[in-house]
């Protein structure tokens, strides 16, 4: 059973909080009391291990890394954006000259015809996946 007197003056004794005449009373009390004795070691030894912990301010060494992890992902998704913008040309290049002349089969009307099934059965998966994800989501409903 905790004693009442330590829920009131505990952490204000750890502070300092006390005034003189208080600190004297509520030592005598610590005196007489062990539970407000135990309790007040425990407290303290938390005080001591919470101010023994060294928390870091964000400064500009944070801020430095927060812009450069903000161009990095900025830098790649352009990379992104320019590979797939020239791969969708050369592909549409190749469209072009293989439906402009219905000559003879060849490897690269193969190869054109191979990859652009490839890129429309992947992009029907995706969709499939994200209207069943849609549907079967218990938080489509959540606003955030």
């Amino acid at each position: 059973m905790t004693c009442p007197r330590m829920e009131h003056d505990g952490m204000r004794y750890i502070d300092g909080e006390m005034t003189g005449g208080e600190r004297a009373a509520f030592e005598r009390h610590l005196d007489e009391c062990g539970d407000c004795r135990r309790t007040l070691g425990e407290l303290g030894e938390v005080n001591r291990l919470t101010e023994s912990i060294m928390i870091k301010d964000p400064q500009d060494e944070f801020w430095a890394l927060y812009w450069k992890s903000i161009y990095r992902r900025l830098e790649r998704k352009t990379a992104w954006i320019f590979m797939i913008a020239g791969i969708g040309m050369l592909v549409g290049y190749e469209l072009y000259r293989a439906f402009s002349s219905f000559g003879r089969v060849t490897f690269q009307k193969i190869a054109l015809i191979v990859f652009i099934v490839g890129v429309v059965l992947l992009l029907v998966s995706v969709v499939r996946e994200r209207i069943h994800q849609y549907r079967s989501d218990p938080y489509r409903d959540v606003k955030r």
